[in-house]
């Protein structure tokens, strides 16, 4: 019999042992989790401040206004400008630029857009006159019709809107209603001076205009 409960007690000790070598393995498993889930945390948020650092300081409806009256002015001084923001006189072709005629070649286009992003550039598309892509047309783009005026590229939260519409008394109106919503609006003349995923969302917008007509 005390060989019995010896072995008894034994094999209890044995099973008491085992089950704390368990537990002891999934706190541990446990504590390595929880240490890994906050390493994640931690890197999520660091890259969540670096992005929002990069990100240029949103604009008020002021520096707005005040950069429409600066742009109007260097074009009074017969200047254009560049996709990349830089300013040129009229009549000469600025770097990394493509006629309106020439873009509408893709394999051009793409050559011209890949040498632009090499060169850390955008490829501005310019009008051209007599086929001449030096001789810049001096007279105001002219407006592509189309019965898609205005859209919002939620992702980028810029509300195009093309630019015969963004004119008026309701301007301002407009660009404050944009602003409350958290937007910036972006004027255009013609679609191809629409990035890529824009120009993708206008032209199934337009489509489904002309399906409903």
């Amino acid at each position: 019999m005390p060989d019995d409960t010896t072995a008894a007690l034994q094999a209890l000790m044995q099973q008491v042992q085992t089950l704390t070598t368990t537990v002891t393995d999934q706190a541990k498993r446990l504590d390595e989790l929880h240490s890994f889930n906050s390493r994640v945390l931690d890197e999520k948020k660091d890259m969540q401040r670096k992005l929002e650092a990069q990100q240029p300081p949103k604009k008020t409806l002021v520096d707005i206004i005040n950069d429409e009256t600066h742009e109007r002015k260097m074009h009074a001084a017969g200047l254009e400008q560049d996709a990349n923001g830089n300013w040129y006189p009229k009549g000469v072709q600025p770097p990394h630029s493509l006629s309106r005629e020439d873009a509408r070649d893709p394999a051009k286009y793409r050559a011209a857009k890949e040498a632009a992003e090499k060169a850390g550039a955008t490829l501005t598309v310019i009008d051209a006159s007599d086929g001449d892509v030096t001789t810049r047309n001096t007279s105001r783009p002219t407006v592509t019709p189309s019965k898609t005026f205005t859209f919002d590229d939620t992702h980028e939260r810029v509300r195009y809107v093309r630019a015969d519409m963004q004119t008026g008394n309701g301007l301002v109106s407009r660009r404050m209603q944009a602003e409350k919503e958290g937007y910036t609006i972006k004027t255009f003349h013609s679609p191809d001076e629409l990035p890529a995923h824009a120009r993708t969302k206008f032209d199934l917008m337009e489509r489904a205009a002309n399906a409903e007509s």
